[in-house]
């Protein structure tokens, strides 16, 4: 019995002693510790996440993860090991432009610049893309279109293409009971909306931390000239703009755009403070243009 119980122990001594087994272990107790870590992070963030932005959050849990990764590898791989490890993850971020990798570093640049958020309605005119901006991931910002289909754009592509975001900041002082007041000093109105964004851009550092979200959303509308005189489609204008200043925030506001031999393109300007009313509203005065222009043509 002697005998084999110091078989045993040797057996156990010699099995313990292993540099791989101690290595497996060191490795098991790591793991161990990074888990437990990570469950923690996760569960700090879930406490703190109904008082941050979505962007923040996904932000704050990236980094954190990315953190923990780290250490760990550089618990088990050594400070010689973690460095040779960091310089090959280098290189390999210096060649992502097209993989995985490329796409983590620009959601983590669009996440700390915040170019837009979730609920913006973003018009991305390279990409014939717009409408309200659902989640932005370190992969993907995925979008709602005025069509009802979601649309997953790869950050990098994001980060390389223009991006129009519809969101404007109004002084509280500049709002009278939900309708926005557009008038200068001598109570004029202004002639165009560029000089009321002009305006607000300069005095919004005084009301920085009382400000209303709203949404300016240009609608084109292209006619053909010799079809259809600029007499004409003025009136029809508007007609939709009275008809249809109820549903947004602020009179509607019209001006020809461009004009060519071959069309005329009209802006129409929609302010309003949930976006995804833009949808319907949008196709809407569309619909009732072209029903009226239609009608006022055949009574010619």
């Amino acid at each position: 019995m002697t005998i084999t119980q110091d078989l045993i122990d040797d057996s156990l001594t010699k099995l313990l002693t292993d540099p791989l087994i101690v290595f497996g272990i060191y490795i098991i107790q790591v793991l161990f510790i990074i888990f437990c870590l990570w469950i923690i992070w996760g569960f700090l963030l879930n406490r703190v996440k109904s008082n941050i932005s979505p962007e923040l959050y996904n932000a704050l849990r990236t980094l954190g993860r990315a953190t923990l990764l780290l250490l760990g590898l550089f618990w088990i791989a050594g400070e010689e090991l973690f460095i040779g490890a960091a310089a090959l993850l280098g290189t390999a971020i210096g060649f992502a432009s097209s993989t995985t990798i490329g796409n983590f570093i620009s959601g983590l640049y669009l996440l700390v610049t915040n170019p837009f958020n979730v609920g913006d309605y973003i018009m991305l005119p390279d990409l014939k893309v717009e409408g309200i901006v659902e989640e932005i991931s370190i992969n993907y910002t995925k979008i709602i279109t005025p069509q009802g289909v979601q649309v997953s754009i790869n950050n990098q592509k994001m980060l390389g293409t223009t991006i129009h975001n519809t969101s404007i900041m109004v002084p509280v002082e500049a709002v009278n009971k939900g309708k926005i007041t557009w008038r200068d000093k001598e109570g004029d109105k202004f002639d165009n909306i560029g000089d009321v964004v002009d305006i607000l851009r300069g005095i919004r550092a005084k009301y920085a931390d009382k400000e209303q979200e709203y949404y300016l959303y240009p609608l084109i509308y292209n006619v053909n000239p010799d079809k259809y005189k600029h007499s004409l489609t003025k009136g029809v204008l508007n007609e939709a703009a009275q008809k249809f200043s109820g549903r947004t925030v602020e009179q509607i506001t019209w001006f020809l755009n461009d004009r060519s031999y071959n069309q005329s393109s009209y802006q129409i300007n929609l302010i309003v403070i949930n976006p995804y009313s833009i949808f319907d509203l949008t196709s809407d005065i569309l619909g009732f243009l072209e029903e009226k222009i239609e009608e006022v043509h055949k009574g010619q």
